[in-house]
């Protein structure tokens, strides 16, 4: 189950008001990551919901890979805040991917290939 809107801004306002106690001391510049890869329904209108409040400018990629995604980030000297969701919630597969096909011809001679298994 996703936390509320709210549930989120009051743990945030908390940190928030902890942090603001050390003063000038230095910490470590915060990574906040939204994932919208996990449960539940509305991925996308989550998603955009939460893409119309962040901070401005954001970088909008398109990641490849094993998880390809749509992340928007803020990224700036003092944060750094991402929001991410698959790919397959937001675009439309145009090609589905296909299997690479090799061909692989030995690189060893024969009595080279047998002694591979031999260790």
């Amino acid at each position: 189950m996703n936390p509320k809107a709210s549930e989120v801004a009051t743990e945030l306002r908390n940190l928030a008001d902890r942090i603001e106690k050390l003063g000038d001391a230095e910490v470590s510049r915060p990574f906040v990551y939204f994932s919208h890869s996990s449960y539940g329904d509305n991925k996308k209108e989550r998603f955009v919901a939460l893409a119309k409040v962040l901070p401005r400018p954001l970088k909008k990629t398109y990641v490849e890979g094993l998880y390809p995604d749509l992340t928007l980030e803020h990224n700036t000297d003092i944060i750094h805040i991402t929001a991410a969701i698959p790919r397959s919630e937001v675009c439309e597969i145009l090609e589905p991917a296909r299997p690479a096909k090799y061909h692989c011809p030995s690189i060893f001679t024969t009595d080279e290939e047998a002694a591979l298994g031999e260790f």
